[in-house]
């Protein structure tokens, strides 16, 4: 598999609009949805870096582009979940949430949804 490589900020913000609508997209879509004050031109450099990166496929439909993701939502989330987790914690997900407990950043509803899932995964 190929190593799926940390998007900056803002590139990331791109592929969250672009995984949350049906494919394939436009840039002005994108810039519609950004919650930032994107230029045309900027939504544009982040999309051809997008593609440069192998995360979109572009392809001519007319006058414009249209674009569709390579890489799924949840392989970005797994990917990055795990780099966060052995960056930041040790490689330990109890050091993790002992830290979001630590912190007050683990409500009741949190613990429970916890509980579910580990539930749900027989463990």
């Amino acid at each position: 598999m190929k190593e799926i490589k940390r998007l900056p900020d803002a590139e990331l913000a791109v592929m969250q609009i672009v995984w949350s609508l049906e494919p394939p997209v436009t840039a002005a879509e994108v810039q519609q949805l950004a919650d930032k004050d994107w230029k045309a031109t900027s939504v544009l450099t982040f999309l051809s870096r997008l593609c440069d990166k192998g995360f979109l496929k572009c392809e001519k439909a007319g006058r414009h582009n249209c674009y569709a993701p390579l890489i799924g939502r949840e392989a970005y989330l797994q990917r990055e979940s795990k780099s966060f987790v052995e960056r930041l914690c040790g490689g330990s997900v109890g050091n993790l949430v002992a830290s979001l407990s630590s912190a007050g950043a683990l409500t009741a509803k949190d613990i429970d949804e916890l509980r579910a899932f580990l539930d749900a995964q027989g463990r």
